[in-house]
C-alpha cells in the first residue's frame, strides 16, 4: 500500500514538473508574440508619422494671404461663375490674392491640366485627356491659338476676334468628328450662336457650318 501512494504522488510530480515547463513555454511564446507585435505598431506609427492626411492644405505668405492651395475638392475663383468641374491639385494665387494658375484633375471629365492665368482671365493651358488626346491654348483676349492632337487628328487653329483665322489640316469629314458630335448634344441646350462660336474655337468655319447646318 505504501510503494502504491510513493508511485502516486511520483506521478503527481512528474505531471506536475510537465505541467510547469509547458506553462515556461507558453508564456515564452507569449512573451515573443507580445514583443514583435509591438514592434510592428511602432514601426507603423513611424511609418504613418510620415505621411499627413488633409482634405486641403493652404499656404499664407507674411501678411496672411493665401499664396497656394492644395486639396482634393477645391474652390471655385469666382463664386458667381463656377468652373463646372470639380477639380484637385495645387492653385497658385499672387499677393491679391488672385487665383493665376494650377495643376488640377478635372471631374466628371477626366483631364488632367496645367493652367496659368491673367487677373481673372485663363492665359494658357495644357491639357491631357484620360485615355487620350492632349492640347496646348494660348489666349489674349479674343485672340487664341491651339495645338491639338486627338481622335480627329492633329492640328493648329488660331483664332482672331473670336473667328478662326486658319485649320491645318483640312477638317475631311466635318460631322464625322467627335467636336461635331459633342456639338450636336449640346444643340439642344445652348443657342446656334453658342454653338458656333465653340466651334469657331476649335475648328474651320467651313467645318463648323458643315457640321451644324
Amino acid at each position: 500500500m505504501q510503494n502504491f501512494e510513493m508511485e502516486r504522488i511520483a506521478v503527481l510530480e512528474r505531471r506536475q514538473r510537465l505541467f510547469l515547463a509547458v506553462n515556461v513555454v507558453a508564456i515564452l511564446l507569449l512573451v515573443l508574440v507580445v514583443g514583435e507585435f509591438a514592434r510592428k505598431v511602432h514601426a507603423q506609427e513611424k511609418q504613418d508619422a510620415k505621411t499627413l492626411v488633409l482634405s486641403e492644405l493652404a499656404i499664407v505668405d507674411g501678411r496672411g494671404v493665401v499664396r497656394a492651395r492644395l486639396g482634393g475638392n477645391l474652390p471655385d475663383a469666382n463664386k458667381k461663375i463656377p468652373r463646372g468641374s470639380r477639380i484637385a491639385g495645387l492653385l497658385l494665387y499672387d499677393e491679391t490674392g488672385q487665383e493665376r494658375g494650377g495643376y488640377v484633375t478635372f471631374e466628371p471629365g477626366g483631364n488632367v491640366g496645367l493652367t496659368l492665368d491673367n487677373k481673372g482671365v485663363m492665359a494658357a493651358e495644357f491639357l491631357a485627356g484620360p485615355d487620350a488626346g492632349s492640347a496646348i491654348r494660348l489666349h489674349s483676349g479674343d485672340d487664341a491659338v491651339e495645338l491639338r492632337v486627338d481622335e480627329d487628328g492633329p492640328s493648329i487653329h488660331p483664332v482672331r476676334r473670336k473667328n478662326g483665322a486658319f485649320h491645318e489640316p483640312a477638317v475631311e469629314n466635318p460631322k464625322s468628328t467627335a467636336l461635331c458630335k459633342a456639338l450636336l448634344e449640346e444643340k439642344a441646350r445652348l443657342s446656334m450662336g453658342q454653338l458656333i462660336d465653340a466651334c469657331r474655337g476649335r475648328s474651320s468655319e467651313a467645318a463648323c457650318q458643315a457640321c451644324l447646318k
